[in-house]
Parts: C-alpha cells; structure tokens; sequence
C-alpha cells in the first residue's frame, strides 16, 4: 500500500457519501458494517491495521499520476488539482450508493445526510456507540411508499421501492461497458443520466463517469468549450470531483 496524500475533509464531506461525522477532528462512520473512527494523527495506523477500510479510501490508487496527467492538461485543472488533489474516489457499497443519489435529487448535502441516517436507524443493523450500518434492500424490502414518505423521503419514496426491487441488477453492472451499464442502472425510476453516473463512479469505480450538474455544465462550458468529459481520459471521475470543487469554491472566472 502507498501513503497518498489525503485530504479526509474534503474526501469524505465533497458529497460522495453521506453516512459520516466529524467532531473536534475525530473522523466516524460505519463501513462495510463496522463502526470505524480515527484521526487525521491516527489514519495511518488505521488504515495499516484494516485492510478493508485501507481499500474503501481507495489508498492503492494512482492518484499521484492521475493529478500528474491532469495538471498537464489544462491550466484551470492544474489550480484545480492543486486545490483538490487531496479528494480520493471512495471504494462504496453500489446499493448504498444507488440509495444515496436517488435521496440527493432536488436536495442539499445537510438534507441527504439527515435522510441516510433516517434510513439506518429506521432498517439498519443496530451498532455500538448508537451507530447503525446503512440497511441492505433486504433489510428494506417490507418498507411502504406512506411508511417512507412519514419518514421524510417525500416524492422519492416510489423511487425506493423500486430500487429495492430491482436491486439485482446491481450485480450485472461489472460485467458491463459503461453505456450498457448506464442503461441498465436508468431502468430504476429516479435514475437519469447524471445520478446514473454517480452510481457508477462511487458505487463500481468507473473513471469514464462524469457526473454533470449544472455546476459542471458551465464549468465544460466557460473552461473547456468544444471538449467532452473524454477529455479527461483516462481520469475523467478525479477531473470531475476536482473541478466541481474547484469551481463551487473559487466561482467561474
């Protein structure tokens, strides 16, 4: 395993997941079902102890020479890496994902986040320390669209009840290319293009996804007119985190 600069804040609060806290520098959440907690002092021996939690921040990954080949690129994308460099892509659970990003739909970070943890505590495996892991679709799959709706998920509610039940097709995705696995992912109601994307950059690792919001169809259109995100091959998903954070911090000029 190589020791890779990481930003922890902005990895795990840029919107990628949605199940963490930090308090007075003590980073927590739950992954791959166990409550884990470190510092920005303690990651190294956390990671080193954990191999699992080591995969999840993705520490083998060329990161290096991803911010290498982008910086190159593009001006605007090397302020960008030098900003955001410290961003990984998060080795997630897809079904956590899909749940995730069917919740972020017409909402904000602070929103998504109080939903996610209605979600876990509501279905999920009880915890030490009152931590829930995030529930699988079995653990959901006797959920109501009124029961959802009172637990505030409003007009995504049917969006979940029919990812629960597709929730198989999942398991289809790695053997796919991307434009069949973005197609067979939009067969869920609530997946469109962009939250599709999502799914398949922090739930399956796609580098080819691009999420695109309205933040980064003006920064394609102000930054990087006549170019697509295959620009950005073959980092195209660590380009996007770092110039969607690039651009929401430092505006488009």
């Amino acid at each position: 395993m190589k020791d890779y600069t990481i930003d922890l804040h902005a990895t795990l609060f840029c919107g990628q997941c949605f199940g963490w806290k930090e308090e007075s520098g003590l980073f927590q959440s739950v992954v791959h079902g166990s409550h884990v907690q470190f510092t920005e002092a303690t990651f190294l021996s956390a990671i080193t102890a954990n191999s699992s939690l080591a995969h999840y921040f993705d520490m083998d990954g060329q990161y290096e020479k991803a911010n290498e080949h982008l910086s190159a690129l593009d001006p605007k994308l090397g302020a960008a890496v030098g900003m955001f460099g410290g961003i990984r892509i998060l080795n997630q659970d897809p079904w956590e994902v899909l749940v995730s990003f069917i919740l972020s739909q017409n909402n904000n970070i602070a929103r998504i986040r109080k939903m996610y943890a209605t979600l876990a505590e509501t279905y999920g495996t009880s915890l030490a320390d009152l931590w829930h892991a995030f529930p699988t679709a079995r653990q959901m799959s006797g959920a109501t669209e009124e029961e959802l709706r009172t637990l505030g998920m409003g007009f995504r509610a049917p969006y979940l009840l029919d990812a629960i039940s597709k929730h198989a097709l999942l398991e289809r995705v790695p053997s796919l290319d991307f434009a069949e696995a973005l197609k067979l992912l939009m067969t869920i109601k609530g997946v469109g293009p962009k939250v599709g994307h999502c799914i398949l950059l922090y739930g399956f690792h796609r580098m080819e996804a691009f999420p695109m919001d309205i933040w980064m169809q003006r920064v394609m259109l102000n930054w990087f007119p006549g170019k697509d995100p295959t620009y950005f091959a073959p980092y195209a998903g660590i380009a996007q985190q770092y110039l969607f954070h690039y651009a929401r911090t430092e505006g488009l000029q």
